[in-house]
C-alpha cells in the first residue's frame, strides 16, 4: 500500500512544468471572519505518496473529506491512482467552501477506505 509523504491544505497551488516542483501558497491553518457564513473561494489539498515495494501496478482510491463545523456529514471527493512511478501527487481542488459557524474545519485524507492523515483549520468569528 502507497506510504503518505505529506498532506497538506493550502489556498493555492503552482507546478513548475519543467522540474516538476510545487509551491503552495497561504497554508490554511486558521479563518476569521467579522460575519458567519465564510465562503473560502478556493482550498487545495495536496497529498504525496511514496511506492512500497509491494506495491506493483495496483489500482488505489483515495478519499478526501471536509467536515465543516456543525455538519453532520462529511463532504467527500474520491480519486482512483495506480502507482505507476516511485511518487504520485494528488492535489484536489474545491471551490466555494461555505462555512455557516466557528469551530474546527476537519480535511481528511483516506487511502482505501483508512484513514491516513487531517488537517484541521480553526474557523472563529471575530468581534
Amino acid at each position: 500500500m502507497p506510504k503518505l509523504e505529506y498532506f497538506v491544505v493550502s489556498e493555492g497551488i503552482s507546478v513548475d512544468v519543467l522540474t516538476n516542483r510545487i509551491s503552495l501558497f497561504n497554508v490554511i491553518e486558521g479563518v476569521q471572519s467579522k460575519e458567519l457564513p465564510i465562503l473560502l473561494p478556493q482550498i487545495v489539498a495536496t497529498s504525496t505518496w511514496n511506492k512500497e515495494p509491494s506495491d506493483g501496478d495496483n489500482d488505489y482510491q483515495t478519499s478526501l473529506r471536509i467536515y465543516p463545523p456543525g455538519e453532520e456529514r462529511p463532504k467527500e471527493f474520491a480519486i482512483n491512482f495506480r502507482m505507476e512511478q516511485d511518487r504520485h501527487r494528488i492535489h484536489q481542488t474545491i471551490i466555494n467552501l461555505q462555512i455557516t459557524q466557528p469551530g474546527e474545519l476537519i480535511l481528511e485524507v483516506l487511502l482505501n477506505g483508512k484513514h491516513i492523515a487531517s488537517h484541521t483549520v480553526s474557523v472563529k468569528k471575530i468581534d
